[in-house]
């Protein structure tokens, strides 16, 4: 399973040295930083990338080490590798990343113009990407794996619930959930419809500039939020270290589609 949670540029500041001293904790160790700052931890008999970008950039943001244990979290997790599906099974989600992303075995299908869903093994808030000799091992298929992620998503709808604020007689709703870094996931269940169409009416929209971040809102009200929410988005999206999309997007029974950016 490959796990990535950044990108590059690698530097010995204080949450490289805390991430250092946390794997030794642990029994591991840093064997190379190649010339890009990618850091290689060895794990069995192969070499795990990571990189420390993006958990620089949400500690900088937050001054959190929880940023830095979740990464070490995932990397403990790799180390046991599962190869039965059934004891997996139930931790399979969705995550976003943009299309520039390094994909390489990723399973991955392309959203809009700006990012694309992966599907991710969640380990306590941190998450490893879906290969395709994850699959192999499984003995299960991409349509497979699909089913899964929207029947996990559907269970974690079950536990949803959307915060309506009135704004101007226009109601913008915000997604309260303890998985923080599932919010943006939910929107994409099949069960999302039976969640809003009470409240806000179907086809609805939606900006989700990062994973744990999500504004929802009607049609009716588009023009409304959409020439009001733009400093938000902005703001989540270049201030953290895993943004997706400036997009708004728009919800349908038949698409995920962007109708504009910011």
């Amino acid at each position: 399973m490959t796990n990535f949670s950044a990108n590059n540029n690698q530097k010995e500041d204080v949450v490289f040295n805390k991430f250092k001293k946390q794997l030794e904790k642990i029994g591991l160790s840093i064997e190379s930083i190649d010339a890009d700052g990618f850091i290689y931890v060895n794990i069995g008999e192969t070499d795990l990338k990571v990189s420390l970008e993006n958990v620089r950039r949400n500690y900088e943001r937050d001054f959190d080490e929880r940023h830095i244990a979740d990464l070490v979290e995932v990397i403990v997790q790799h180390s046991f590798k599962i190869e039965d599906w059934e004891q997996v099974k139930d931790k399979i989600y969705l995550q976003f990343v943009p299309n520039d992303f390094e994909f390489e075995n990723i399973i991955n299908e392309k959203i809009t113009n700006e990012f694309s869903k992966v599907f991710a093994l969640n380990l306590n808030n941190g998450f490893s990407f879906i290969t395709n000799d994850d699959l192999s091992d499984w003995k299960i298929d991409v349509t497979e794996l699909e089913k899964q992620a929207d029947l996990n998503l559907g269970i974690l709808l079950e536990k949803v619930k959307i915060e309506f604020e009135d704004i101007d007689n226009h109601k913008l709703g915000m997604i309260n959930l303890e998985e923080v870094s599932l919010k943006s996931s939910c929107l994409f269940s099949s069960k999302i419809r039976d969640l809003v169409e009470n409240n806000i009416g179907f086809p609805f929209y939606a900006v989700i500039p990062v994973n744990d971040f999500c504004y929802i809102f009607a049609e009716e009200d588009f023009e409304y939020f959409s020439q009001r929410l733009g400093s938000v988005v902005l703001d989540e999206y270049n201030n953290s270290g895993y943004p997706i999309t400036t997009e708004i997007l728009k919800f349908s029974e038949t698409a995920v589609e962007a109708i504009g950016k910011y």
